[in-house]
């Protein structure tokens, strides 16, 4: 009866095992496609950076001058840059906070959140994006109250 016991336990602890390492390599290859898509996400923003064509064709009219919306895409290259690391796990919560108060310090960084960040809690499709905006959220509140304090 022992014996069956230990081939039991032993079958158990395998398919543990097994399950845990399905668990790590699903979770490594979601991030290695995040950082894909990242990538083609920042090409496609230094094209539309560099192409004035393209920064027509993905503005709606009447919605910011071409320099303040190139200004901005340049900013949501930091932005998106800082969103994959911290889903990759390469940012935690503390640092992800420091990062996001040195751009909310800069004009341009509250003048993206202040255009686009309502669209970017709409597109949110899980906790971890939920939780990035709202760190970025807060540093631009606590931001834009430092600036309403110093006029």
């Amino acid at each position: 009866m022992k014996t069956s016991y230990v081939v039991l336990a032993t079958a158990t602890a395998t398919v543990a095992v097994g399950i845990a390492r399905l668990v790590h390599s699903e979770r490594q290859n979601r991030q290695r496609l995040a950082l894909h898509a990242e990538e083609i996400h920042q090409e496609l923003i230094s094209d539309a950076v560099s192409n004035p064509e393209l920064r027509v064709m993905w503005t709606a009219p009447g919605e910011l001058p071409d320099e303040e919306y190139r200004e901005i895409l340049h900013c949501n290259r930091l932005i998106s840059l800082l969103s994959v690391k911290f889903r990759a796990g390469l940012l935690d919560r503390a640092s992800l906070r420091v990062q996001a108060r040195w751009l909310m310090a800069r004009e341009v960084g509250r003048t993206h959140w202040a255009t686009l960040g309502s669209f970017r809690e709409e597109e949110a499709v899980d906790r971890i994006d939920r939780t990035f905006n709202a760190i970025m959220a807060d540093e631009y509140a606590a931001m834009v109250a430092v600036d309403a304090v110093a006029t």
